[in-house]
């Protein structure tokens, strides 16, 4: 609260701009492709498909008033053996365009649209030889924000005071102003950008040459990100699967499994080490060439891994803003609006562990080497529950190995691993929104014998959490004469008793008063009352 006594001053209401970040609309769906497909023919036939692995990637978005259509690709990648030629394993690739339509009420297309795309499941089905179908469930969510700029009153002082000779705001005689804290966290920055990861691998010398590279994956592990002065800082490794037939005559598989640690930064001017991050993988590509050494042997991969992000950094603002304001010597109308504050509420990054066991599932194959582990992380159930949110969900792991059989030398053991954890949240509600990202960091297995592989999976959990709270905005001031009809039908002393518990703001301000003055004709401490409490009050008129 504040006071001087200063007659004959105007009136001028100090702003600084605010941020309201709202969804304005959202909308999701499962979307499912399936398409026969024909060996390509330049490939031998079929006779097992062993493994099938896919990633989405994102092409032409076009929204419109209350829709929007998006178009992509679904690129896949096919290992299977064949009895047809003098190689058993070969590899197919290829890609599957899709389009779809969803209505978004409320969408409007100036303004930009997030998407995420899931595959939740990816099955190959084996048709005959030379045909196979690939049936896919891809899970997208849409949602477009709206960033509004509002001037929000922080104080109230005199328009006549001189700024040129003096840096101290004055308040204007017989005005009382009420503060209180405001909040939020604003989005300070956004852009889509790419992240790339290069490095070049050399056969260790007990590897022999490569003659044809059969397969490959390549994707991250223990992926690290943190904002520095200038940039983002990525850590992790690099983790890069090989299947290849060698040069030399016995030509039987050989493979490459590595992790090749990086850490480097990606330039991001506006970034500071306070701001909070929110980054997401929309898609990735890979690139692997096979190059020759300085003595002409294949014995160099050029290895290349681009992470498609987008990036929004936000920022906690703290302010006082003005609550209430009343005068004593004029009519002071407020004109006020509802602001919704978006407020980060935690962001919790969490590890969780699991293991179990995995059956072979073909025990009369006499696994000789494992040779790569894979998995997938899908969330079936998240609740909201006290202090955090509950998760339910499966890892669904695929584990490459090299067989005995010359004619089989590749099976794959499948396995899933059930999971529930709580990411801890405190104070979270059901009112509240957050994002989650689900990954896996680290898969680690072992042989137990010849049917059954012990697994253990690292997840990285990652909950980002905001809340939402309301408060009226003081946006503007009117000043007018003061009401003497209605003062002069005021009581000059009132007695007081009061209905409920309280502060003594709105007594002061609907009787006329002053918070000080009542404290002090009362003998007060505190500018509080209880229910029942009588107190006197005497009718202030300041400058009248």
């Amino acid at each position: 609260m504040m006071y001087q006594k200063e007659r004959g001053t105007l009136m001028e209401l100090m702003t600084r701009n605010i941020y309201s970040q709202s969804i304005t609309c959202r909308t999701g769906m499962q979307m499912t492709l399936e398409e026969d497909i024909n060996v390509a023919d330049n490939k031998p036939d079929i006779d097992k498909i062993i493994k099938l692995q896919g990633n989405v990637l994102m092409g032409q978005i076009t929204p419109e008033n209350d829709r929007i259509t998006l178009k992509g690709e679904l690129l896949f990648s096919l290992l299977y053996l064949t009895g047809d030629d003098l190689r058993p394993v070969h590899n197919m690739q290829g890609k599957l365009p899709f389009e779809e339509t969803m209505n978004m009420e409320g969408l409007r297309p100036e303004n930009e649209v997030l998407y995420h795309f899931e595959i939740e499941d990816l099955q190959p089905g084996l048709i005959n030889s030379r045909k196979f179908s690939i049936r896919a469930i891809l899970s997208i969510k849409c949602c477009q924000e709206e960033q509004e700029e509002i001037a929000a009153g922080t104080d109230i002082i005199s328009s006549l005071e001189d700024r040129a000779e003096t840096d101290s705001s004055e308040t204007p005689s017989g005005l009382y102003c009420l503060y209180d804290d405001f909040s939020l966290t604003r989005l300070s920055s956004q852009k889509k950008d790419v992240f790339r990861i290069r490095d070049q691998v050399i056969l260790p010398k007990g590897k022999p040459n490569i003659d044809t590279i059969l397969y490959y994956e390549m994707d991250t592990g223990n992926l690290q990100h943190r904002p520095v002065e200038g940039g983002i800082r990525f850590s992790g490794d690099l983790k890069l699967f090989v299947l290849y037939l060698p040069e030399n005559e016995e030509r039987k598989l050989e493979f490459l499994d590595m992790e090749l640690p990086f850490d480097d930064v990606m330039g991001f001017e506006e970034c500071t080490e306070e701001m909070i991050p929110d980054i997401e993988l929309l898609f990735t590509n890979k690139l692997l060439e096979l190059r020759p050494d300085e003595d002409g042997e294949n014995r160099i991969l050029e290895a290349e891994l681009n992470l498609n992000f987008r990036i929004r950094f936000y920022e906690n603002e703290h302010f006082k803003y003005l609550r209430d304001a009343y005068s004593t010597s004029c009519t002071l109308n407020l004109e006020t609006r509802p602001v919704t504050a978006r407020r980060l509420l935690m962001k919790n990054q969490s590890m969780l562990r699991i293991a179990d066991h995995i059956k072979i599932s073909d025990p009369s194959l006499q696994i000789l080497q494992i040779c790569n582990a894979t998995g997938t992380v899908n969330i079936d159930e998240q609740t909201i529950v006290e202090d955090g949110i509950e998760l339910e969900g499966i890892v669904e792991i695929d584990v490459l190995c090299i067989t005995e059989d010359d004619d089989m030398p590749l099976s794959l053991a499948k396995g899933t691993l059930p999971f529930t954890h709580t990411i801890e949240i405190k104070g979270i509600s059901p009112e509240d929104e957050y994002e989650l990202d689900a990954g896996i960091s680290q898969i680690n297995v072992m042989m137990l014998d010849g049917e059954e592989i012990e697994a253990k999976v690292t997840l990285n959990l990652c909950a980002l959490c905001f809340t939402h709270s309301t408060e009226n905005i003081i946006t503007g001031i009117e000043e007018l004469p003061p009401d003497m009809e209605q003062l002069q039908a005021m009581p000059g002393v009132i007695g007081y008793i009061a209905e409920k518990s309280g502060s003594l703001w709105d007594i002061a301000k609907s009787c006329h008063t002053t918070v000080e003055d009542i404290m002090k004709l009362n003998g007060l401490e505190k500018d509080h009352i209880n229910a029942g409490d009588r107190i006197l009050l005497v009718k202030q008129m300041d400058g009248i």
